[in-house]
This record gives structure tokens, sequence and C-alpha cells, in this order.
């Protein structure tokens, strides 16, 4: 997937957002780190993935499910705007073999493994993994590109 027009896009929203100026570098960073991971979880949660009881979940919506992978995919753009990752332009959309608990966990490590130790490669990971689970939802190429730019195209800046 080419990803040059994401971060297109998504520079563009960012630019236009209001950022509390008291807010040191490292910490605006972490707090970015973590909106990220929350995120994440939310759209974990959202699928019930993580269930193990021999109970009946509440069905899934799938509409709730793709904006919130899409908020997901945003917050990884903005982490790469930020480590001054744009020169990726290709990433891989590839199947894999994991449920999605285990797609989910290894996000999570992603995450640890860019905060820990920064660099392209990490966030290359990072990145074609968040793709793979949009594959595993069942979400293309070209519907996680058009909704990209029609969820921040709604996006009212406060």
């Amino acid at each position: 997937m080419n990803i040059q027009p994401l971060f297109k896009v998504q520079k563009k929203y960012n630019d236009r957002l209001s950022i509390n100026e008291e807010l040191e570098p490292h910490k605006l960073q972490v707090r970015k780190n973590l909106e990220f991971a929350i995120s994440l979880g939310d759209l974990a949660n959202e699928t019930t993935c993580f269930n193990y009881l021999d109970k009946k979940t509440k069905p899934v919506n799938l509409t709730v499910i793709f904006n919130k992978y899409i908020t997901c995919i945003s917050q990884a753009l903005t982490l790469g705007i930020d480590h001054k990752y744009t020169d990726l332009i290709a990433v891989s959309m590839n199947p894999n073999d994991y449920c999605l608990s285990d797609q989910f966990l290894n996000l999570y490590i992603d995450i640890n493994d860019l905060i820990i130790s920064p660099s392209m490669d990490h966030y290359l990971t990072l990145f074609e993994d968040l793709l793979s689970l949009g594959l595993t939802l069942g979400f293309s190429e070209s519907q996680i590109q058009n909704q990209f730019n029609k969820s921040l195209d709604n996006l009212v800046i406060i």
C-alpha cells in the first residue's frame, strides 16, 4: 500500500490541531503513544476477540470496528510524522495466520519497540502489522484509503 497520500492528509489534519503549548516535546510524544495504545485497546474491545468465557457475546458492529480501525491508522501515521518516517512509501499489506488476539498483542509489542528503540524498521513493522489486522478484520486496501480520507475530511477541529 502506498501510504504517501495518507501521510499528506494526516499532516494537513495535524497542522490544524491546537496542541497544548505547555507540554514539553517528550510529554507530548508519551501522550501520543498512550493515545495510540488506548485506541488499539478500544478496537480490540469492540471485536471481543479476547473473550474466552463460554457465554454469548454481543454481536460485533463492523461499522464501529472500521471507524475505530481508521482512528488507529490515523494515530500510527501521526507517530510516523513525529518520528520523521514519512520517506516510507510502500507498506506491505499481507494476510497472516495469527488469530485476532495474537495480532493485537503483536501490535502492543510493536508499539513498545517503537517507544524503546525508535527506528524506521520498528515503525514499518508496526504499520505492516496494523494493515494485516485490517485484512483480518475484512477491510481492503481501497476501503481503508477511502474511509481514511473521508473520516479526516469530516472531522471538526475544536
